[in-house]
C-alpha cells in the first residue's frame, strides 16, 4: 500500500504542505529550462500535477525518496515540454502571433486580407517548383507578353511595345494563362 494513500484520496491540506517542500525543485528547473509563455504560476502548476503523479506512482521498495523520485519525474516532464516547443513541426506555434496582437499592429484593415495569408507552406513549394517548368513552356512571344502583363502592363501598351496587334497579345496572354494553369493543376 502506497504510503501517501490519504493524500491520494483528497487530502488537500497534506498535499499542499507536503507538496511546498519541494518548491525549491520546481524553482531549480525554472532557472535551468526556459519554457515559451510560461511564468511562475504555471510552473508551479505542473509541479502541483507532476508532484501529484509521483505520488500515484511512487513504491517504497525502489529505495528511492519521494523528493528524489518526483524530481527525477518533473524534469524528465520538463524535457518532454521544450522538446515540444523546439520540435521542427511545431515552429509555426512558435512564430505565431495571437490575433489581437495582429489587430493591434495591423489594425482592423487586417481581416481584409486573411484570406490571402491561409496558403499551406507546403503547397506554396510545389506551386513555386512547378512554376520553375513555366519558361520551358511558354513560346518568348508568351513569356513576354505574361512577364510584362505581370509587371502591371496593360494588353494594349504590350501590344504597343512589341508592335503587335492587341488580339496577338491577348491570345499570347490566353495560351500563357491556360499553360499556367495547365502546370499548377497537373
Amino acid at each position: 500500500m502506497n504510503k501517501y494513500e490519504e493524500i491520494l484520496k483528497g487530502d488537500t491540506v497534506s498535499f499542499d504542505c507536503l507538496y511546498r517542500k519541494y518548491h525549491p525543485i520546481v524553482y531549480k528547473f525554472q532557472k535551468k529550462y526556459y519554457l515559451r509563455d510560461f511564468d511562475r504560476e504555471d510552473w508551479l502548476q505542473e509541479g502541483r500535477i507532476i508532484f501529484y503523479r509521483s505520488l500515484e506512482k511512487y513504491d517504497e521498495v525502489h529505495n528511492v525518496s519521494i523528493g528524489q523520485f518526483f524530481k527525477s519525474n518533473f524534469e524528465n516532464h520538463i524535457r518532454s515540454l521544450v522538446r515540444r516547443q523546439c520540435a521542427v513541426k511545431r515552429t509555426i506555434d512558435v512564430q505565431s502571433i495571437s490575433l489581437d496582437q495582429k489587430i493591434e499592429n495591423q489594425g482592423e484593415s487586417f481581416f481584409d486580407y486573411i484570406e490571402t495569408e491561409d496558403a499551406d507552406v507546403l503547397e506554396q513549394m510545389i506551386i513555386r517548383e512547378k512554376l520553375e517548368q513555366l519558361p520551358t513552356v511558354l513560346s518568348s512571344f508568351e513569356r513576354v507578353t505574361f512577364q510584362e502583363y505581370m509587371n502591371g502592363k496593360e494588353l494594349k501598351e504590350i501590344a504597343k511595345d512589341t508592335d503587335s496587334r492587341e488580339i496577338t497579345v491577348r491570345s499570347a496572354y490566353d495560351r500563357a494563362k491556360k499553360k499556367l494553369k495547365g502546370i499548377i493543376y497537373d
